[in-house]
């Protein structure tokens, strides 16, 4: 390579970096209007591709036999970094109007009608864009080409495109680790349409000498046989293989398909295991972009012996490399539990993870990409010639066409192994094609079938890598777009007793698995806020346990809106729990993205209660659920007096994830407060709840007779009202005090989609305890104004409530001692905590029900509690059953006929006498006090 060719390098480095830069922000724009669940995703991406195609297709002939492709490849990178610049501006406007004006198929996640419709929006509004990245590549090679004709052909591309890929490598991770999160959407995009006015203006440098001094200087001699390296086919069995071109434009057509075909299929398969973060995408491109680059720059310097008399036989081996390399690709998908676990630290953080994700995309994807990046290489160089242009846009058409034929079709029809076996076949009819039409001997075409299929036949059956914990077994398990979803249960040893179901998404989602007594009492919680709600809308189904509680609760209607189609498909394994909503009229269940559904809503259809379900806030996508703009949309479709509430698992937000989706939430609802929705440490939910103004400005209020009518109504998680009111945490000056001071969440410029993810690769058991004392240090008792009634009953609430409540501040106490230690189970240093909670209010369930549990399970713990319980509560005939319990088995006849004769005399009546004497028979009965 020359010394002033660098320049030229440089500026397909930087015009790759500025491109892929673009990318990532406009799928993620996009995904505000067309969803961010994966079919949305996909449709941005073909949509990204197809617009390439249709720029390279249009501005093929301009490039390869215009005047100037140097002043053609600077008009293109300007004119793109000036939409770039624009256009976080112009697709947040878009997403504002967009989905309500498509309507209702603007919110489905489920029908081929969406599918060709973010396909055919994205093409059309990142036209502009993709259309001048498009012909940025075929206007560089016709450039070099000219000016080099001696490094023409495939060896000069090979160097283009290695250079090209390696930009495109450093412009993810730069938006993604950099620049968004420092900058936001506007001024990342500002500083990559910096990087290509930069790439422009080096090759204009670059072709003010090169240009000048070359035969390529005039048009015609650029375009002639002259100028142009002769590529020698003679040892191949037919050496015509320039002379039917659309050969290998039909590969170039097929190898785009199949390679984007084994990047979706393979994040699909690998997205069971990741934590598919924001960087987790970012990572496993980054991987087949070093990969292609690797591999093009390997060709390059091997391109003379690749052309040198064989290259069809260079292409069909390549071709049959491939396919085998997605072979290998599978072996290692089915080893990546322990290959990421062999990469993994404990408590890795974000370097960390990142680490082990790039290891684990390594070890699947480099083979397949370097092999990727030679045969483009190859192909698109041979007849470079002529123009790079018509390759390069069938070679795009097929990039945007492949997560339709492989993810959308092929997954759920065939399940991941199988659809990357799709993916070997298919190259493996490109070779077998290829070697049919150029007459290579059919032992090649038998020989290398054979060894693909046979490759494929020892290769994993099963590329599913969620397997079921013992004693769990699997009921249901579908392989989807979004996962693997398994419906797994668990016996009880009682015959008659149903057994315990539990849906899981991939690895770290689960739900259910229990009488689901919390998410139950999340969809409680809300509904008896909302008294008198005749509708509702729930964002978030899962296993239905939280949408189905409004049942318990007189409602007419629920709306309820699931992001994954094949869950609401699974809520008849669940119908135990969630009050078979699959088959009560009430209950209207549709998959959509929340988000885009919400701004696809009509404007006068209001609801009086909306409720967020829990988000994972790490998880692609979920930020934009916590965004300025989702919850002002969500305040405009409230009733006046509605109240919307959103879940937040605090064990997943670290403390600036937390803060700024309070600072988000209290920016659009002024009447907000805070619940506690499950009293426990190690998975702790907080309830934003907000009030929209109702008559004369009034907000949330709660009526106390109705509600005690309500909590009276059976299958209620809540049965008092002391229950729900203790709950309260935060007023408004509470959530100002925990938000602190800081951005707030914005679609362009967003907070939690780059800081949440930090505590999911964390993965601190301790969080959701850490961020529970944070909240009890600035708990406050809930306001007079909030609950209305009989001024007499409202004074007896407030004592009762407040001692319900210092009951549950100490129970929580000693939760958030024992989380921070990692026990399992309590022990005796957790029983001052609960006997302080037992003393503060002895009726308290959760400090009551666990030292019994404790007492009964461990004779020390017993010793030490049941004598100051007995203090606490002397007319509790229960500790005294307990207490003689515990002192029969350890054989204490002294105290047992002591503390017998004591609860004979408190508790006088028939059956005193029945409680057994000391016995060191096993099989004595436990004691009985009347």
């Amino acid at each position: 390579m020359r010394t002033s060719d660098r320049r030229l390098l440089l500026a397909f480095v930087l015009s790759g970096a500025a491109g892929l830069g673009y990318e990532i922000l406009w799928t993620r724009l996009l995904g505000l209007s067309l969803g961010h669940e994966t079919l949305g995703i996909l449709g941005t991406l073909a949509g990204f591709f197809a617009g390439m195609a249709v720029g390279a297709a249009a501005l093929h002939r301009r490039a390869a036999e215009g005047p100037d492709p140097i002043r053609l490849f600077g008009r293109l990178e300007v004119t793109a970094a000036i939409f770039a610049a624009l256009s976080p501006h112009l697709l947040h406007a878009l997403a504002a109007g967009l989905p309500r004006l498509l309507g209702p198929i603007a919110g489905d996640n489920h029908s081929a009608g969406a599918l060709v419709l973010s396909l055919v929006v994205a093409t059309v509004v990142l036209l502009p864009g993709t259309f001048c990245l498009g012909a940025t590549l075929p206007a560089l090679v016709a450039a070099h080409r000219r000016a080099r004709p001696e490094d023409g052909g495939p060896r000069g591309l090979g160097r283009l495109y290695a250079a090209n890929t390696i930009g495109a490598t450093a412009g993810v991770m730069l938006a993604v680790y950099a620049l968004v999160p420092g900058l936001g959407y506007a001024g990342a995009a500002i500083a990559l349409a910096g990087l290509g006015v930069g790439a422009a203006l080096l090759a204009r440098a670059w072709g003010r000498g090169a240009l000048a001094s070359s035969t390529g200087a005039d048009p015609a001699a650029a375009a002639s046989p002259e100028v142009t390296p002769t590529i020698d086919t003679g040892r191949d069995p037919d050496p015509d293989l320039l002379g039917e071109r659309w050969i290998l434009h039909a590969l170039s057509f097929g190898t785009g398909l199949c390679g984007v075909g084994l990047e979706v299929v393979g994040l699909q398969i690998l997205g069971q295991r990741l934590e598919n973060t924001v960087f987790t995408f970012a990572d496993v491109l980054a991987v087949y972009l070093v990969g292609t680059a690797i591999g093009a720059a390997i060709y390059q310097r091997l391109a003379p012996q690749a052309v040198g008399g064989r290259p069809a036989t260079v292409l069909a081996g390549m071709l049959l490399a491939l396919a085998m390399s997605v072979v290998l690709a599978a072996i290692a998908l089915g080893e990546s539990p322990a290959i990421l676990a062999a990469f993994t630290p404990e408590a890795p953080g974000l370097a960390g993870a990142a680490a082990a994700e790039l290891a684990v995309a390594a070890a699947i994807f480099l083979i397949p990409t370097a092999l990727m990046g030679a045969l483009f290489s190859h192909v698109v160089g041979l007849v470079a010639d002529r123009g790079a242009g018509r390759a390069y846009a069938l070679n795009t058409l097929g990039c945007a066409l492949a997560p339709y034929v492989f993810g959308v079709a092929a997954i759920p029809a065939l399940g991941y192994s199988d659809a990357l076996y799709v993916v070997a076949y298919a190259y493996l009819a490109l070779f077998v094609g290829f070697c049919w039409l150029r007459r290579f001997p059919t032992a090649w075409l038998l020989g290398g079938a054979l060894a693909v299929v046979i490759a494929t036949a020892l290769g994993p059956r099963s590329l599913v890598l969620i397997e079921a914990d013992p004693p769990w077994t699997i009921v249901d398990q579908r392989q989807t777009l979004s996962g693997v979803l398994t419906v797994s249960e668990r016996r009880s040893a009682d015959p008659n007793s149903p057994p315990l179901r539990r849906l899981q998404v991939g690895q770290h989602f689960r739900m259910g698995g229990s009488l689901s007594f919390g998410e139950q009492r999340m969809g409680h919680l809300p509904a008896l806020l909302a008294l008198g709600s005749r509708r509702a809308l729930f964002l978030g189904v899962g296993a239905g346990a939280t949408v189905g509680a409004v049942a318990d609760l007189e409602v007419e209607r629920v709306d309820a809106i699931e992001l994954v189609p094949e869950v609401l498909e699974l809520l008849p394994h669940f119908e135990s729990i969630n009050r078979d909503v699959a088959h009560d009229p009430r209950f209207h269940l549709r998959a959509a993205d929340a988000r885009r559904a919400i701004a696809a809503m009509a404007v006068d259809e209001r609801y009086p209660l909306i409720v967020g379900d829990l988000f994972h806030p790490g998880r692609d996508g979920a930020g934009s659920l916590y965004a300025e703009e989702h919850f002002q949309a969500i305040r405009e479709h409230l009733e006046p007096g509605g109240i919307y509430c959103q879940w937040l698992p605090l064990h997943q937000l670290d403390e600036a994830s937390l803060g700024a989706i309070v600072r988000t939430f209290l920016a659009v609802f002024g009447d907000a407060h805070a619940f506690l929705g499950i009293y426990n440490a190690q998975t702790p939910s907080l309830a934003l709840v907000g009030a929209a103004p109702g008559d004369a400005g009034v907000g949330l209020r709660i009526d106390l007779a109705a509600l005690e009518v309500a909590v009276r109504r059976p299958g209620l998680t809540i049965v008092e009202a002391r229950d729900l009111l203790a709950s309260y945490l935060l007023d408004r000056a509470g959530l100002e005090a925990l938000a602190g001071d800081g951005p707030v969440n914005r679609d362009l410029a967003p907070q939690v989609l780059f800081s949440a993810p930090r505590a999911a690769y964390a993965d601190d058991p301790t969080l959701g305890a850490q961020n529970l004392a944070r909240l009890l240090d600035r708990r406050v008792p809930y306001p007079d104004a909030l609950v209305t009634g009989d001024p007499a009953a409202l004074a007896d609430l407030r004592a009762a409530t407040d001692r319900y409540r210092e009951a549950l501040g100490h129970y929580l106490r000693a939760e958030i001692a024992r989380a921070a230690r990692g026990e399992g189970r309590p022990v005796l240093e957790d029983m001052e905590g609960l006997l302080a909670a037992y003393a503060a209010d002895p009726t308290f369930p959760p400090a009551r029900g666990l030292l019994y549990a404790a007492a009964e399970g461990d004779p020390t713990i017993a010793g030490s509690v049941l004598p100051r319980m007995r203090e606490i509560t002397p007319n509790e005939p229960r500790v005294y059953q307990a207490y003689l319990r515990h002192l029969q088995r350890v054989g204490d006849r002294e105290a047992f006929e002591r503390v017998l004769a004591e609860a004979q005399a408190r508790f006088p009546g028939p059956g005193s006498g029945s409680a057994p004497q000391p016995s060191s028979e096993p099989s004595a009965p436990p004691p009985t006090v009347p």
